[in-house]
C-alpha cells in the first residue's frame, strides 16, 4: 500500500512538473521564466521522493499544501474544474505522503539515521521548516520570476533558494535567510520600496488568475520557515551559561 501511495504521489508531481514545463515552453514569453521556475520547483519534489532523501516527504507535502490552498478559491468563483482538478491533485499528494509507514522510508530510515543521526527534537523542527518552505517556495517563485521582475526580486528569490538549501543540509543560517527573504519581500509588497511588484498566476490560457496583486505580500509568507525556531533559540538565549574554566 505504501508503494500504491507513494507512486500517485510521483505520478501528480510528475504531471505537475511536465505542465509547468509545456507551459514555459509554448506559453508567452513573458511567462516562461515564471513557468520554468515551477517546473524546477516540482520537479525537485519529484525527484527527491523518487530517490527517497530524507526531507523530501516534507518538501512534497508543502507543495502539496501550496495547491490545496487554492480549493479556499472555490468558495469565491464557485466549482471551476480546473482549481477543483488543481487543489485536490494537491490535496492527494499530502494524503498519500502522510503516515508512519511512509516516514520509516524517508527521515527515519536507516540510511537518514546513519547520515544525519538527528535528534525527534532537531527533525521535529526541520519537518515544521521544510514543510513551509515547501509551501511558500513557489509563492517566492511568482513573486521573482513575475513578468518585469526586477534586480531586487531575482535577488530575493537567489536568496530564498540558498536558504533552503542550507536549510535541508541542517546549517542553521538557512531558516534564518529564508525568514529574511520572506521580511523584505512583504516590505516590497507593501510599497516600502516603491511601487510593488505585481504578479500573477494562472492555471490555463482561459481561466481567471489564480493569483493576482502584490506578489511580495504572498512570497512574505516564507518568512514561516523561521517560526519553529525561534522559541528554541530564546530558550538557547536565556539559559544559563556555564562559567569556563581558566587555564
Amino acid at each position: 500500500m505504501i508503494g500504491t501511495r507513494r507512486a500517485i504521489a510521483l505520478l501528480i508531481l510528475s504531471f505537475f512538473t511536465l505542465y509547468f514545463g509545456m507551459t514555459a515552453w509554448l506559453g508567452p514569453d513573458e511567462i516562461y521564466a515564471l513557468g520554468l521556475g515551477l517546473a524546477l520547483c516540482y520537479g525537485l519534489a519529484f525527484f527527491g521522493v523518487a530517490a527517497e532523501w530524507f526531507w523530501a516527504r516534507w518538501f512534497a507535502m508543502g507543495v502539496g499544501n501550496f495547491g490545496c490552498l487554492f480549493l479556499f478559491l472555490l468558495l469565491k468563483i464557485g466549482p471551476e474544474p480546473i482549481f477543483v482538478f488543481f487543489g485536490v491533485s494537491h490535496l492527494l499528494v499530502v494524503l498519500c505522503l502522510m503516515g508512519e509507514g511512509m516516514a520509516a522510508k524517508y527521515e527515519y530510515s536507516e540510511r537518514a539515521s546513519e547520515r544525519w543521526n538527528l535528534q525527534e527534537d532537531s527533525m521535529a523542527l526541520m519537518r515544521r521548516a521544510v514543510k513551509s518552505a515547501g509551501s511558500t517556495l513557489p509563492l517566492l517563485i511568482i513573486y521573482g520570476l513575475a513578468p518585469r521582475g526586477e534586480a531586487l526580486q531575482l535577488g530575493l528569490l537567489a536568496a530564498g533558494v540558498i536558504g533552503f538549501v542550507a536549510l535541508v543540509r541542517g546549517k542553521t543560517w538557512g531558516p534564518m535567510l529564508l525568514g529574511a527573504t520572506g521580511f523584505l519581500c512583504l516590505l516590497d509588497g507593501l510599497g516600502v520600496f516603491g511601487p510593488p511588484t505585481i504578479g500573477f498566476f494562472m492555471l490555463g490560457p482561459d481561466t481567471l488568475p489564480a493569483l493576482y496583486g502584490k506578489a511580495g505580500v504572498f512570497a512574505g509568507a516564507t518568512m514561516l520557515v523561521t517560526l519553529p525556531f525561534i522559541a528554541p533559540m530564546f530558550r538557547y538565549m536565556r539559559a544559563p551559561q556555564l562559567p569556563t574554566r581558566n587555564s
